[in-house]
């Protein structure tokens, strides 16, 4: 232990001590937050607070594309399925994209179920068609459609 000296040198050393700690833990603290928030960011991870950032990373253009099931009647007659807001199901049509990967089995029982829930009866439907559609902004900034890609056909 230091003892103080006329000159004071001793209770210097002490706090260029605690200094050099402070100092370390400060650099430990910022370097760790760092860290975890690149981590977040390249994992994509969503964990309140932290968050991948992604909320207006996306540039915006004139063009733009989305997927949408049709149903197709056996006479050729096509509808649109609109998934309603007050039900649950309103929340799955973000697994549009993963439709084409799952099994037959799978495709059949989740476009049944979309069928269902838009008030539809499978029974009145010939196939369900996952359609892509591009779409193209006019000089007004009105989109049009520019393309239409059927990705997949299911029968109900």
């Amino acid at each position: 232990m230091a003892t103080r000296t006329g000159d004071g040198r001793a209770a210097a050393v002490g706090d260029e001590r605690d200094d050099a700690r402070e100092s370390r833990i400060a650099r430990r603290v910022t370097i760790g937050t760092i860290v975890v928030l690149l981590l977040v960011a390249l994992v994509q991870l969503e964990l309140w607070p932290l968050t991948a950032f992604r909320l207006f990373s996306t540039v915006r253009t004139g063009d733009s594309s989305g997927l949408q099931l049709v149903a197709i009647a056996p006479d050729g007659t096509e509808q649109p399925l609109r998934l309603p807001g007050d039900q649950v199901f309103s929340t799955t049509g973000h697994q549009y994209p993963d439709l084409p990967h799952e099994s037959a089995a799978v495709q059949r029982a989740k476009v049944r179920a979309w069928l269902v829930a838009c008030g539809i009866d499978p029974a009145d439907v010939a196939k369900v068609e996952l359609v892509r559609t591009s779409r193209s902004a006019d000089a007004s900034g009105t989109p049009q459609v520019t393309g239409t890609k059927a990705l997949l056909e299911v029968t109900p």
